[in-house]
């Protein structure tokens, strides 16, 4: 070990300290791994006859109500979904008033 080193070297008890603060501060940090998700906004029935891989279904008169069951957080990137209806439109209007950032209709 270099002279510099044993200047630095700090006590076990002190590690053990930088240790425990560090871990703590990463357990109070909030989480910064937004997702994506896709949501079909159509009717189940319409849901069930076809619909985007890996898409949820939330019916576009539901969708406020209904996307923190699904665990959608507002930082996530929403992806929404109705075919060549404006479902999708007036879904995101709701999910930007209710204040979900990230929302985009798919066409």
């Amino acid at each position: 070990m270099t002279n510099f080193m044993q200047k630095i070297k700090p006590s076990k008890k002190k590690l053990l300290t930088l240790t425990a603060l560090a871990f703590a501060g990463i357990m109070l940090m909030p989480s910064v791994q937004a997702k994506t998700v896709i949501i079909d906004v159509r009717t189940p029935e319409e849901y069930q006859l076809n619909h985007p891989d890996g898409a949820i279904n939330i019916p576009h008169s539901e969708i406020v109500s209904q996307i923190a069951s699904q665990g959608v957080a507002k930082s996530d990137t929403i992806k929404l979904f109705s075919g060549k209806s404006s479902r999708a439109e007036k879904a995101k209007s709701e999910l930007q008033s209710a204040g979900y950032s990230n929302v985009e209709v798919q066409k």
